[in-house]
């Protein structure tokens, strides 16, 4: 599925940090095609980007470590958000920056964004990095990248009114997110989400006809435990600015 995406123009994707060599004793660069590709001589690769062939499935997982673009420093609490219009999945880094996103499906594009509030520029792989990600069965796939302190708040987006009805469902019931998001630098981008990284699911909210308002639906899903899980709402400019603060909506699973 062709996902068109627009680039950033901030420029400040161009310092990387040097890749790392993996427990499994390869070292990746990046390419168009997602897979390890040979380095050139004095060349330091952008990122590390390792994949391990896993026993057969149809589905994947995508791995990785996030860190500050200046100190080096693991980076917590940034959200992961692999695919777009198809596959919609998310996960969160640890204190130690790592994270882990299972149950990829196989043979589709699986970009990963990574967003982070406290002023970090957004990163995508399919743009920032030229990337088509796109996995095997039973494959690991490692996206390890760092992320730019911007601080800039005037040019970040604004998001306001986050709703969630109904607050209480049962597995198998749609419930719908809706919010206000307007501004920042160069228009805001189609990257608007909800997100719970407990259950994995990632909400694409779209334009509702209403002025600045975007809605999505989301079908819980059978196998999810009752509880409280929290949904967390971000969104990106065109200039790849990020809300401050993540209004957070909670959905009580019955």
């Amino acid at each position: 599925m062709a996902l068109v995406l627009v680039a950033c123009t901030s420029g400040e994707q161009d310092a990387q940090q040097p890749s790392e060599t993996k427990a499994n004793g390869s070292t990746a660069t990046s390419g168009a095609s997602g897979k390890s590709a040979p380095q050139e001589q004095g060349e330091e690769s952008t990122q590390a980007l390792t994949t391990t062939a896993q026993p057969s499935a149809n589905t994947g997982k995508i791995t990785g470590r996030v860190t500050d673009e200046d100190t080096g420093e693991p980076l917590s609490d940034v959200y992961l958000a692999v695919g777009w219009k198809g596959i919609q999945l998310t996960a969160i880094t640890g204190a130690d920056g790592r994270y882990t996103v299972p149950n990829v499906p196989a043979g589709e594009s699986a970009p990963v964004f990574g967003f982070h509030d406290d002023g970090y520029r957004y990163r995508a792989s399919s743009f920032d990095d030229n990337l088509n990600i796109n996995l095997e069965p039973g494959e690991t796939y490692t996206y390890d990248f760092s992320l730019v302190e911007l601080d800039e708040p005037e040019n970040e987006p604004r998001l306001s009114d986050p709703s969630l009805a109904p607050d209480a469902a049962a597995p198998g019931e749609t419930v719908t997110f809706e919010l206000t998001a307007r501004k920042g630098a160069g228009g805001l981008s189609p990257e608007i989400f909800a997100a719970n990284p407990e259950i994995g699911q990632l909400v694409l909210l779209k334009p509702t006809g209403e002025q600045d308002r975007y809605r999505a639906e989301l079908t819980i899903p059978a196998d999810t435990p009752p509880g409280d899980y929290p949904f967390e709402f971000f969104a990106a400019s065109n200039e790849c600015f990020v809300n401050g603060e993540f209004p957070k909506l909670t959905l009580t699973v019955t």
